[in-house]
């Protein structure tokens, strides 16, 4: 597929979900800048994704008749693509939590303000400006964290996020659905991922060090 150069005004920003679902295991708080989940900053990253000529659809609408669109193919694939470079098992698209992204991105897009559905699953969000980005493009953005993730210490470099990469090889997640929503009034792309179990707990790796 062909792609255009963005333009110097085209931005994005990142955010990742934190909740608490367990008394006995606590993902650390979005405001923390010391931890696997410092995904919170707050600032745009400086270099923003390719946008490709076409826009995305949700993969949601229609469907092949194997039941399985582009957009969901470009998600498998890239998500898949990641945890296989850290040995980590595919995890598998769940129709019922793309149905949950679909959901939370539908209710935001008047406005596509950054903020979590606060469900009990593990989620990536992605905001671009334009109407041109695609579900691997938003996977490819989440997964370049990786450089500012430390596997020794498990932990971001200050100031960086990096757990949206961290969810994303989360070996413990087995599944996971995603939506594709144009922003209304010509506001953007958003992206919704949520996975299941979640990840990002405190204390525990998103990998082991030895695969």
């Amino acid at each position: 597929m062909a792609t255009l150069s963005p333009s110097p005004l085209l931005f994005f920003l990142l955010f990742l979900i934190t909740i608490p679902i367990s008394s006995q295991r606590h993902q650390i708080p979005a405001q923390t800048h010391t931890s696997v989940t410092n995904v919170d900053a707050n600032t745009p990253t400086p270099t923003p994704a390719p946008a490709p000529a076409t826009a995305p659809v949700s993969p949601q609408v229609n469907h092949t008749q194997n039941g399985t669109t582009s957009a969901v193919r470009e998600f498998l694939s890239s998500h898949n693509q990641v945890r296989a470079i850290l040995g980590e098992s595919p995890i598998e698209w769940d129709r019922s939590l793309a149905k949950y992204a679909r959901w939370w991105s539908r209710l935001r897009r008047a406005d596509c303000a950054m903020v979590h559905s606060t469900g009990p699953y593990g989620e990536n969000l992605f905001w671009g400006s334009g109407q041109n980005w695609t579900a691997a493009d938003a996977v490819r953005i989440w997964a370049e964290e990786r450089a500012f993730y430390d596997p020794v210490d498990n932990s971001c470099s200050p100031g960086k996020m990096c757990g949206h990469f961290t969810q994303i090889v989360w070996n413990d997640t087995v599944r996971f659905g995603c939506a594709v929503t144009k922003c209304h009034a010509g506001g953007g792309i958003f992206v919704v991922c949520d996975y299941d179990p979640p990840g990002n707990w405190v204390g525990e790796r998103p990998f082991n060090l030895n695969s």
